[in-house]
């Protein structure tokens, strides 16, 4: 199962490229280094927002609780 921020972040920079590419077809000029520009931040932004998947097959090992040592 692929991590959920992955998939958001990957899932945000291919909208960016079809609006990006929507616009282009309407004659909206996009300069190239501002599609890329918001391909970063809208996907670093979702990545960001999107909640952690929890793995527990790469927990370790449960530990027995230490004691302190009993003092001399």
């Amino acid at each position: 199962m692929p991590e959920k921020k992955v998939t958001a972040a990957a899932i945000a920079g291919a909208v960016v490229t079809i609006v990006v590419w929507i616009l282009r077809l309407s004659h909206i000029s996009v300069p190239a280094e501002v599609a890329a520009a918001a391909t970063t931040l809208l996907s670093a932004a979702a990545g960001y927002l999107a909640p952690h998947t929890h793995r527990p097959d790469l927990e370790g090992p449960a530990t027995a609780p230490r004691t302190p040592p009993a003092a001399p």
